[in-house]
């Protein structure tokens, strides 16, 4: 009877806990991601029902140009470019080897769980509805030993701490993550016991938590649940459970190194003999310290479903926030609401004029018209292909010109696009529309430059990223304690994909130590961008046949690697061959043709060099005979012609050099072209 009253307790605390977090912001912050998510969607979305009937009674118009769908879609679109890689560094030398095991080993679990499009749900959370929150933790369902297992939740179901103002949970007090489940499945997760003792609350206290403050979950169904209790189409039960997480002070034993001073938190299910033995085989001392815990309490209603010390050491609850700002989140499409209405009001607006603009009316002089009334002009004088028939020497009927559409409109559409595009830091040549530049990469360097304005929300999402991959290592060295193999596609030794084999604490032969003991060692982690395959492998590509173009001797082989053929392992590897004694002697040829064109090159040269000696003794005989015509001359032509000669000497000697110097330069070019003649034969 205590336990239960203690639980009752427990639990009343959780759901005042739940009723505060509600009430101090979390209303709120729902109310505003649902509009956010209207007018992402539209669809008649961005419109209320109230000003709906406001307008269908007056007989006006309302139009949706949805603007802000296309500008979410392209930074969507830009996020999709772009992946996770995560790698670890090893903080002692000796690691390196665990490091790469542990890169490959994340890599696989990640690409097991569909990360990739996992991170653009949650990046489209955060983008659309200001939060995104991935959960992270083991699932023992299909493997005994656990499975790392990354789901995306919900952003209106998890409930941050509303006084905590960090980007990191480790700064949280606590988090709570709220979920509607069946009774079937409450009686398979959490055993017959507690199934039993719902059953009985509920007959006893059956609107027990019924709140009302939050707002409707997007679901295949229209049927809105508010309280913790419902019962769904066929009559199944259905209950509200509360999710939290919270730190608390434990007085817990540690394992103590006094070599290098860490301490390890001595697992809860571990016996004291097996304690010491482990204590004992490690050089290890058992110490006891007061730290902070992870404790984990799931209830509905007055009923504890679960509580414990939580298995790990973080909350399972990774966030994105795309923009924050000390405990406040914003989204894309916040700033851009008020801007989405006054557009749809103008473009309602220009429909309107045009409508009662339409049938202007008419001038007709009285008793003017034949083949009709004018009442039957006024009703019908608006249809196409009409006839008038006036009487003669009548003034015939004249169609009143109707105003213009207002420029001002016109203006409001206009500056409205444009401010849409200002606010989100979205360009049109960064959705790929037209632009001043003409080269590609002038347009690369455009859409770069308009990347820059989402840099925050790319910088949150490598956070995000950065605590993903903490999570994963934490989990790997907590929970994959025993010998397991992994079967991970990669490239071998030729480039090509095959499917090898991973091992980790895998016991040595003499049975002294572990190979590949992933759950020792310290490391740091490292995420990089990497683009998705065939982008990449496209400007890899293009970068190395631009690099050739500048002389860079990139070999063959290793271009045709870089391509995207499909049979390019194959190609590559006849280029490593050495080349045919056919080949071998067609580019002696080429070679041989080079070098007699080099030569006839320099009997050019050679030529030219005589040819201005010519010149030059020509020069020196007509100044001897404008000296022997002056004698006064002489000195000042010997001074001359001495400084000449010594000019010219030097020239001689340079030019010597440089003729050396191209010869050597020609020859080299020569083996070179043999060579990569050699390399494409």
């Amino acid at each position: 009877m205590a336990n239960i009253l203690k639980e009752r307790e427990l639990a009343e605390k959780q759901w005042m806990r739940y009723q505060s977090a509600i009430t101090r912001g979390h209303a709120n912050y729902q109310e505003q991601a649902k509009l956010c998510e209207n007018f992402y969607l539209g669809g008649g979305r961005q419109w209320s029902d109230e000003d709906k009937e406001a307008l269908d009674e007056m007989g006006r118009p309302y139009l949706e140009e949805n603007i802000i769908f296309s500008t979410v879609n392209t930074v969507l679109g830009y996020q999709t470019q772009s992946r996770m890689d995560i790698a670890f560094r090893p903080r002692e030398i000796d690691d390196q080897d665990v490091s790469d095991v542990l890169t490959k080993l994340s890599m696989f679990l990640t690409d097991q769980n569909k990360y990739p499009w996992k991170e653009s749900q949650v990046f489209a959370d955060g983008l659309i509805q200001q939060r995104g929150f991935f959960e992270i933790k083991m699932n023992f369902n299909e493997n005994v030993y656990g499975d790392i297992d990354i789901q995306v939740l919900d952003p209106l179901d998890v409930i941050p701490d509303p006084d905590a103002k960090s980007y990191d949970p480790d700064d949280w007090a606590d988090v709570m993550v709220t979920s509607w489940m069946s009774f079937d499945d409450i009686k398979e997760t959490y055993g017959l016991g507690k199934w039993r003792q719902l059953q009985s609350q509920l007959e006893k206290e059956p609107d027990f938590g019924s709140d009302g403050l939050e707002q409707p979950r997007n679901k295949f169904s229209d049927q809105e649940n508010m309280s913790f209790y419902y019962l769904d189409d066929s009559d199944e039960p259905h209950a509200r459970l509360i999710s939290r997480q919270y730190w608390k002070l434990q007085n817990r034993e540690f394992f103590f190194s006094p070599a290098t001073g860490d301490l390890y938190p001595v697992p809860d299910t571990m016996k004291p003999r097996e304690k010491k033995a482990y204590a004992k085989s490690k050089s290890f001392e058992i110490i006891k310290k007061i730290t902070k815990r992870v404790r984990w309490t799931v209830s509905t209603g007055n009923v504890v479903l679960h509580d414990a010390w939580s298995p790990y050491k973080h909350f399972t609850i990774v966030p994105y926030f795309p923009y924050f700002r000390r405990g406040v989140t914003v989204g894309l499409v916040d700033n851009l609401i008020k801007t989405q209405e006054m557009l749809n009001k103008v473009y309602s607006q220009i429909l309107h004029v045009v409508n009662t603009t339409a049938n202007s009316g008419w001038l007709v002089e009285e008793n003017s018209i034949v083949n009709m009334d004018v009442e039957d002009l006024e009703s019908v004088g608006a249809q196409t292909g009409l006839v008038l028939e006036y009487k003669a020497g009548r003034t015939p009927p004249q169609k009143i010109e109707a105003n213009q559409v207002p420029t001002g409109l016109k203006d409001l559409v206009t500056s409205g696009v444009d401010l849409i595009r200002l606010i989100s830091g979205v360009s049109e040549s960064f959705q790929g529309g037209k632009s001043n530049e003409v080269s590609g990469l002038a347009i690369q360097s455009r859409v770069h430059q308009s990347a820059i304005q989402l840099a925050a929300a790319i910088d949150s999402l490598f956070r995000t990223r950065n605590m993903i991959a903490e999570r994963v290592l934490e989990l790997i060295q907590s929970f994959y304690t025993q010998e397991r193999t992994f079967v991970i596609t990669g490239p071998n030794s030729d480039g090509k994909d095959e499917q090898q084999r991973l091992t980790i604490n895998q016991e040595s032969e003499d049975g002294s130590a572990l190979i590949n003991d992933v759950t020792v060692g310290k490391y740091d982690v490292v995420i990089a961008d990497v683009p998705t395959q065939i982008t990449f492998q496209n400007a890899q590509f293009a970068q190395a046949i631009e690099m050739r173009k500048f002389g860079v001797a990139i070999p063959d082989d290793e271009m045709v690697r870089m391509s995207t053929l499909s049979r390019k392992n194959e190609i590559a590897k006849k280029l490593e061959k050495e080349p045919s004694p056919e080949q071998q002697q067609m580019a002696n040829q080429q070679a041989e043709l080079q070098i007699e064109a080099l030569k006839k090159q320099n009997e050019e040269l050679e030529s030219k060099a005589k040819e201005n000696n010519a010149d030059t003794l020509k020069k020196v005989a007509e100044i001897a005979q404008l000296v022997a015509t002056t004698p006064k001359l002489a000195p000042i032509m010997d001074a001359l012609l001495a400084t000449i000669n010594n000019e010219l000497e030097t020239d001689e000697k340079e030019d010597s050099e440089d003729q050396e110097d191209q010869m050597e330069l020609n020859q080299n070019s020569v083996v070179k072209g043999q060579q990569s003649q050699l390399g494409m034969i």
